[in-house]
Order: structure tokens, then C-alpha cells, then sequence
């Protein structure tokens, strides 16, 4: 492989693989994307890939017909219930693959995908951007450095109208699996269980909010996803069969063996001014005082965001606070470099793919407990298992 770029497809052309990884790898010398492949481009839309530079030839009619590209790596940015089969089909011939979260919809999903891995030896990896960001790696060791034994933590993720592509496979509960919560919150849960000092859980309560009319008319504007073009009649969907039938707001409530916990809120629509991040965590230090740090942004790339984001900290009466990243985006550089690092057998992916596991687990049970599973047909199991 040394040498010439890794050779990289697109599955996928929705806005994230179309606006965010494909002008990120096209200016990344070490990746060159030599096909598409999405069920719309080929079969009407085939000439829109070049708005974005890629030659119509590029895309191809089958997801099968992209492997004659001798291909390095695929990115899945297909809907939610398509992410093992899809990342499968790679895996299986020894194609690596970067997966848009949510990871997949199940453990036994991802138990699934993880030996198919390990019977080619070929890596994968979620796309876990959050997780990598500067002001949440700074957060993450301020807590590890002053708070000593258990911590409560809170985070949220909250949009003013932020509801992505009302009608479509995102509010499709057969095809997404849930909302807001595995959507935005599966960030929150990434950068949070790296907060946890001891992440065995112990019990779990959640609540998803069930979408109204007005969830249809919520949509955000930024992605060019504007409300549905009919208003929902109730929670299920309109006379023209648009359904939103997953939950705009959700939120979970978790309690660790050593006295630790954790409270999340993702929200698509919120009573917020701006779309706010907010990452808070209380804890004790060594000396018995209590520590409260707290980081107030805006997660992704919403131009609606926290104006001047900032990390603070109070330990007993001393306080500081920092200036934090500002640029939406940097986050995916820092993802796209990780990814490399995979795909050259430099990073300790499995590891990283053992934490994932763990935020799987946490909102696929949380989805359980409330009442609505991401994969209904899958039974219960046993709380904290992971395959990898």
C-alpha cells in the first residue's frame, strides 16, 4: 500500500458522506475516493456527483460493483438498520470501514460484524468525532487529574430546530431505530463514558418523548432539511405515508457500581436561544474539596451556536475558565486522521471499538427500558456484555 493513497468509496451520498467526509478525504493527500454508491444516484441522480467533483463514472450501480476498485477503505453513511450488512459486505473481502454512528442497532449486531472482522482480519471503526475534540480531551483530563472517586455527570445536546430531514429514514423508527437520542446522544455518550472512572452500570432509566405535528416543521434549515412537506397527523405519519414515529427528545438517567452517574439529554428541537452543548461534571478532589468543571459549546455544524464556548472549573472557591475550539469541523479532521492511523495498523482500534461497545449498550438498553428497543426483535440480554 505504500506508496499511492488508500483507495477510499462512498457509501452513502446523504449530507454527512456529500458534505463532510468527501471534501475532507478529496483534500487529504493520503486518500483518493474513487466511487459512490448510493440506490438514488444510480438510478436518477447519477449526474449530481459532479457538483462535488467526482466524475459521473465514479458511481456505481451496484454496492457490489464498488470492490472492483481495488478499495483500501469505505465510509457507511447508509441509514441506521443498513450499518452491519452494509459494513459487512467490506469486511468480507477485506475492505476496511469507517461507520457513521450509531455503530449499529444491537450488540448482537455488532458481535455479528466484529467476527466477520476477525475472519479476515480487516479493521473497522465508528466515526467518533466528539470524542476527539480538543476542549472535550482537555475536559477529560482536568477530571481525571483533580476529581478522585465518583462523579455526577450531566451533559446535554440541545437544538433550537434541528430535526434532520423530517420524513425521511431519520425519523423512521424501522430504519433509524430511534431519534434524538441515538442520533445526538450517542455523541454525548462517547465523550461521556471517557468521564466514568469505573463505567459498570448498575441500574438505568430513560424517557423518549413522543414526536407531535409540529416535530415535522422542526427541521434543520443549516442541512437544507427543511419541515416535511405535509404536516404529521399525530405521531405516525401523513396521508402521504412521511413518517416520524421516533422520539425529537430523549433522555436517560444511569448509576455506576462506585457511586458515579450519569444524566443525558439529546434534544432535536428544544426551549433553547442556540443550539448548546453542555458537558458538566461534579466530583471531589484529593484535599475533599469539590470540583465542578463544566464545557459550554456546540457540538457539529450548526451555524446557530454558543457564541463564545468556554470551559470552567471551580475547585472550592478557586475558579478558572478557557477559551475554547471554534471551528466547526476540526473534530473530523481529527477523526480522518485517526482512520489513517487504523488503516496503517497504527492505532489500537479494538480498543477504541471496546468503548464504542460500551455506548451501544448503553442506549440500546436504554431504548429497552423505555419502552420502544432500537431492534425490537432482539431480546433482552444481559446488561453490560460486549462482543469485542
Amino acid at each position: 500500500m505504500t506508496g499511492r493513497p488508500f483507495r477510499t468509496a462512498l457509501v452513502g451520498f446523504g449530507w454527512i458522506n456529500a458534505q463532510v467526509w468527501l471534501p475532507r478525504l478529496r483534500a487529504h493527500r493520503h486518500f483518493e475516493v474513487v466511487g459512490v454508491y448510493d440506490p438514488v444516484l444510480a438510478t436518477r441522480g447519477r449526474a449530481a456527483v459532479g457538483d462535488h467533483g467526482l466524475a459521473p463514472g465514479s458511481v456505481a450501480d451496484r454496492l457490489e460493483d464498488l470492490l472492483a476498485h481495488d478499495l483500501d477503505l469505505v465510509v457507511v453513511g447508509t441509514p441506521n438498520h443498513l450499518h452491519e450488512q452494509t459494513a459487512g459486505t467490506f469486511l468480507d473481502a477485506g475492505v476496511a470501514a469507517l461507520i457513521e454512528k450509531p455503530l449499529c442497532l444491537s450488540t448482537d449486531e455488532l458481535g455479528r460484524l466484529n467476527a466477520r472482522s476477525w475472519a479476515t482480519g480487516t479493521p473497522f471503526q465508528i466515526s467518533r468525532p466528539s470524542a476527539r475534540r480538543l476542549d472535550v480531551d482537555r475536559l477529560r483530563s482536568l477530571v481525571r487529574q483533580w476529581c478522585v472517586g465518583p462523579v455526577q455527570v450531566h451533559a446535554e445536546w440541545l437544538r433550537t430546530s434541528g430535526v434532520p430531514r423530517p420524513g425521511s429514514w431519520f425519523t423512521r423508527r424501522d430504519q433509524a431505530g430511534g431519534g434524538a437520542l441515538i442520533d445526538l446522544g450517542w455523541h454525548l455518550a462517547e465523550v461521556t463514558h471517557g468521564l466514568l472512572p469505573d463505567p459498570r452500570r448498575t441500574s438505568l432509566t430513560a424517557e423518549l418523548a413522543f414526536p407531535t405535528a409540529d416535530s415535522a416543521q422542526s427541521g434543520a434549515r443549516w442541512r437544507g432539511d427543511g419541515p416535511a412537506t405535509d404536516a404529521l397527523d399525530g405521531p405516525d405519519a401523513s396521508p402521504d405515508g412521511a413518517v416520524f414515529d421516533v422520539e425529537p427528545d430523549g433522555r436517560l438517567l444511569a448509576h455506576y457500581r462506585d457511586g458515579s452517574s450519569l444524566t443525558l439529554r439529546a434534544a432535536w428541537a428544544a426551549d433553547v436561544d442556540v443550539d448548546t452543548t453542555r458537558v458538566a461534571v461534579r466530583g471531589t478532589g484529593a484535599d475533599g474539596e469539590e470540583c465542578h468543571l463544566e464545557l459550554v459549546t456546540t457540538f457539529g455544524f450548526s451555524p446557530n451556536r454558543v457564541t463564545h464556548p468556554v470551559l470552567r472549573v471551580r475547585r472550592g472557591d478557586r475558579s478558572r475558565q478557557w477559551p475554547v475550539e471554534t471551528v466547526p469541523g476540526k473534530e473530523y479532521d481529527a477523526q480522518l486522521d485517526s482512520t489513517l492511523s487504523m488503516l496503517r495498523r497504527n492505532l489500537p482500534w479494538r480498543a477504541e471499538l471496546q468503548s464504542s461497545a460500551a455506548v451501544l449498550a448503553l442506549l440500546e438498553d436504554a431504548y429497552r427500558v423505555a419502552g420502544r428497543p432500537l431492534v425490537p426483535e432482539v431480546p433482552a440480554r444481559a446488561a453490560g456484555a460486549v462482543p469485542c
